[in-house]
């Protein structure tokens, strides 16, 4: 996996990741893996995350490689007046897959995706037992409709956009927080103009992260590509489009692809 662990360290930790996250970790439970979101002012997506509270003053954050190096400039000023220090940990992350994770603890993190996939975060340079490759783990992920924020698309789409409001990824009863206002009312008075959808991909092309999925009858752009895997037959990827995307006929670099719904 190509993913940083950050840690928050402090007596404040609980309320700075309150004022900048979609979760509530005011009444999160130790050690109870929870996914949310970073957003900026005008509710865009800065970065995904997973989270655990270690301690009432430690939560362990973990994200894109990438985007950890952004999220902490972007954060530096929020923690500039807290008791708060954020550190990049030298932590590794990866995805296994076995019916009998390991034991987790304060340093090695283990957070479950499915009865046989789950993640392991810890500081050994050795991999633990049973790890997947990145290529078989993102394409497990992609499948589960889950989407993940990398350098290239920071700050481009709503929560919505991602399905993360379906997701559980956003709470919207915990009260205040950076872009919560923008991002509060297209849930409450607005309707999603794009969502995320699996697209299946020719092996005749190369597909990238951020390439226009056009409607190959106006020839006009209805969405984009989030995220992309190979298969054996082609590419799976996930996109944004427009909510009736499935009534038209797509292309991606002018080639058809295929559209296929999530489901809520």
């Amino acid at each position: 996996m190509s993913d940083a662990v950050l840690e928050f360290s402090g007596p404040d930790v609980r309320s700075v990741l309150q004022g900048q996250t979609t979760k509530n970790f005011q009444t999160l439970s130790l050690n109870v893996a929870i996914d949310g979101a970073f957003c900026d002012l005008k509710g865009r997506v800065i970065a995904d995350f997973t989270a655990v509270m270690t301690s009432d003053d430690r939560a362990l954050l973990r994200t894109n490689a990438g985007v950890a190096l952004s999220l902490q400039t972007h954060l530096g000023k929020y923690l500039m007046f807290s008791k708060t220090t954020l550190t990049l940990l030298p932590w590794n992350c990866w995805g296994c897959s076995h019916s009998s994770p390991p034991i987790g603890s304060d340093d090695l993190i283990v957070v479950p995706r499915s009865p046989s996939l789950y993640e392991v975060w810890c500081d050994n340079t050795c991999a633990p037992d049973h790890v997947i490759t990145q290529d078989a783990w993102r394409y497990q992920r992609l499948l589960r409709g889950e989407a993940r924020i990398c350098e290239a698309t920071m700050h481009q789409f709503l929560p919505q956009d991602l399905n993360y409001d379906l997701q559980g990824i956003i709470d919207f009863d915990k009260g205040c927080y950076t872009g919560q206002e923008i991002i509060a009312r297209l849930h409450y008075r607005g309707s999603p103009k794009r969502r995320l959808s699996i697209i299946s991909i020719p092996g005749s092309i190369t597909p990238s992260v951020n390439d226009k999925v056009v409607d190959a009858d106006t020839s006009k752009a209805v969405g984009s590509i989030v995220e992309v895997t190979q298969t054996d037959t082609g590419w799976l990827g996930l996109s944004e489009v427009v909510v009736d995307a499935r009534e038209r006929s797509l292309q991606v670099n002018d080639v058809g692809v295929l559209i296929h719904a999530l489901q809520p």
